[in-house]
């Protein structure tokens, strides 16, 4: 594998129901997560159907993918399966405050966290919109190996997915859910205030750049296959403007290039001092040109900014085929920057 590197310089308490809305951050409600495990062959055919529809889309648009014939590196093997499924961890389904409004969530923790322990938390956002590539009581991007590294994981929804209220906005006024997300990150009480990460795939990138740019503290933060220029994007699939961008946006035909502008990750790299940022892409990505998180890089050096980027060879979207290696990426980031 050729990788490219530079280096630069326990349950929670519910919110009291006397006012009609939520506070910012607060909890609404929070039930167990019902889960939906599957054998591991039903698991390898799912990877299988994911790695050709991905492959076949990716031809379709000009990019190289790597072959799938043999998928081994991008799947778990039967042990690590098992050993997942195996691993002893709490998932909650809960609702937090919003501008007013009820947002969807999940947490999920290591299973009998000791009395008074504070473990850190991560945010983490993720990509798509609407339906599309929302979390799942059994999502696992990144999870089983923060979690097995001791990390509480809050897994965003944005408004108005899996029955929260208010309308999505793809970097609109939704980048609020991530500000009260981090909020609620700190108030859970078997978090540690004081080490508070965030993580963003894909379009989940963006938000975490326009939730950094608009006051969300957190030690550090990492973005993964991160949209981070709608104008490229507009001209590579223009479908996204069509299909999603002119639903979710509001006033998006008055003034695109106000809509890209304000979305613009690479504005904010190049404009405001962002915490210590990993960044991970790889060059077979078909859905988000892997030159974006470049440019990110390049505008952190200009301005003197710390960060690590990783770019890996013939990898895709979400960096699947290196997971073993991203995650250990990640973990690694986080831990790098925790406050003792």
């Amino acid at each position: 594998m050729f990788r490219f590197l530079l280096i630069g310089a326990a349950a929670i308490g519910l919110a009291a129901c006397a006012h009609a809305q939520p506070r910012d951050g607060d909890p609404v409600s929070s039930k167990p997560c019902v889960r939906h495990p599957v054998s591991y062959e039903d698991y390898a055919a799912a990877v299988r159907k994911v790695a050709d529809s991905e492959a076949a889309l990716g031809a379709q648009a000009g990019v190289p993918q790597p072959s799938t014939s043999d998928l081994s590196r991008a799947m778990f093997t039967r042990a690590e399966y098992a050993a997942m499924a195996a691993h002893p961890y709490a998932c909650r389904a809960i609702f937090y405050g919003s501008d007013g409004l009820k947002v969807a969530a999940y947490i999920w923790e290591p299973a009998n966290i000791p009395a008074g322990a504070k473990l850190p938390v991560v945010v983490s956002l993720r990509g798509g919109n609407q339906d599309f590539g929302k979390f799942t009581p059994d999502s696992h991007w990144a999870t089983p190996a923060l979690v097995a590294a001791g990390f509480v994981v809050v897994g965003v929804q944005y408004r108005g997915v899996d029955g929260g209220e208010g309308n999505e906005q793809f970097g609109g006024d939704d980048v609020h859910d991530v500000l009260n997300a981090v909020a609620l990150a700190r108030r859970l009480p078997e978090a540690d205030p004081r080490n508070v990460f965030l993580v963003g795939v894909s379009r989940g990138g963006m938000m975490a750049y326009l939730a950094l740019r608009d006051g969300a503290k957190v030690n550090a933060a990492a973005a993964v296959s991160a949209m981070t220029d709608m104008a490229v994007e507009a001209r590579r699939r223009p479908a996204m403007e069509t299909n999603v961008w002119r639903k979710l946006i509001p006033n998006y035909d008055a003034d695109r290039e106000a809509a890209w502008a304000r979305r613009s990750g690479l504005k904010v790299a190049r404009e405001v001092d962002l915490p210590p940022m990993l960044i991970l892409h790889g060059t077979a990505d078909w859905r988000v040109d892997p030159d974006e998180s470049i440019a990110i890089a390049q505008a952190l050096q200009a301005r003197g900014r710390p960060y690590s980027l990783h770019i890996f060879d013939n990898d895709v979207h979400g960096i699947l085929w290196n997971w073993r290696e991203r995650d250990r990426l990640l973990i690694d980031w986080f831990r790098q920057h925790m406050a003792h």
